[in-house]
């Protein structure tokens, strides 16, 4: 009996070390085809940012031509405005006008005459989006012969923006505030709203494929990454 408990014994042992390798066996290569695949989903990606970056980069190209570059030295730095308007700003009266700062950011510029303000909502149907405050400091908000300019910007101002081009065939209202409470409204006129709606255009597909060629960095980044890995298995 003991003679063939010892026989037994290693040929079990030896089973067990024997599937044991077969389990980490599978387990490598699961591991390495999981890193296949998601190597191959990330290419896909590249891809697919790469035919969008394409699409913004002819469109931002040919939208480009609808813009003056002003370089003011009165002004911290230059900025991209919708031609002819140019000869229309600073304003002079109420109304606002949206420009494109050298840096790539939005900026909305309001002006109200013969009343003080701090921030403006844009109304168009049951649709609004508000800018954030910007307390009266003699730069960004100031004030001159009874007008009163304020620039905008950040997402606040964005969202402004977007729903005046959203609705550049529709109604759309600028109501002035002054810390919640109104102070004046003025009527977008069509020119004011193709001038808004074009600078939106042109401002929202270079964010989108700034944003796509930093998503596409990230992307090679996690292939070199993903490739070590699989290349130590």
């Amino acid at each position: 009996m003991k003679r063939i408990m010892t026989l037994i014994l290693p040929a079990m042992l030896l089973a067990s070390c024997a599937g044991g390798n077969a389990d980490r066996e599978k387990a490598k290569n699961d591991y390495k085809n999981s890193l296949a695949d998601s190597i191959a989903s990330a290419e896909r990606q590249i891809d697919s940012c790469e035919n969008e970056i394409k699409v913004l980069t002819d469109n931002v190209n040919t939208w480009l031509r609808d813009f003056t570059v002003v370089d003011n030295s009165r002004e911290v730095e230059s900025y991209y405005i919708f031609n002819g308007w140019q000869n229309r700003y600073p304003l002079q009266n109420t109304g606002l006008v949206a420009r494109i700062s050298n840096g790539e950011r939005l900026e909305m510029i309001a002006a109200l005459k013969g009343a003080t303000f701090n921030s403006v909502r844009g109304e168009s149907g049951e649709q609004s989006a508000e800018t954030a405050v910007v307390p009266h400091d003699q730069a960004l908000n100031y004030r001159r012969e009874g007008l009163n300019t304020v620039m905008f910007s950040g997402a606040e101002a964005d969202s402004v923006a977007q729903l005046i081009a959203d609705n550049e065939l529709n109604p759309v209202k600028i109501v002035y505030l002054e810390n919640g409470k109104v102070k004046g409204s003025w009527q977008t006129p069509e020119d004011y709203k193709k001038m808004i709606s074009a600078t939106w255009m042109l401002y929202s597909s270079r964010s989108r494929q700034m944003k796509l060629e930093g998503y596409m960095k990230m992307l090679c980044k996690k292939i070199e990454i993903l490739r070590a890995h699989k290349n130590r298995e």
